[in-house]
């Protein structure tokens, strides 16, 4: 069983998130909102992504933020491999905009 290190800013969405995006390599918040496994309206799940992006887990492949994908540090961040308390805390999603 894999130990994640998680930060303090995380919130358990954040795991359904990057565990979804290592399945399915590209998604949408609105896809993955309709996830079993999520529990979230897809704006809520946009703004996770947001944070997540802002701390290099995951990166949005277009302008308008709509397809995301998993990085090298998040597949790493999944694996146990590397903790995100010691990166830098990731803005708050409304301050993004």
């Amino acid at each position: 069983m894999t130990i994640r290190k998680t930060a303090r800013w995380q919130r358990s969405i954040d795991d359904r998130i990057l565990e979804h995006l290592r399945d399915d390599s590209v998604s949408t918040a609105k896809q993955m909102a309709i996830r079993d496994n999520i529990h979230a309206t897809e704006a809520q799940v946009q703004d996770r992504c947001r944070v997540l992006a802002d701390a290099d887990l995951v990166a949005f492949l277009t302008e308008d933020q709509d397809f995301v994908e998993l990085t090298t540090e998040g597949e790493q961040y999944l694996d146990g491999e590397i903790d995100v308390e010691l990166y830098p805390y990731p803005r708050h999603p409304k301050a993004m905009e």
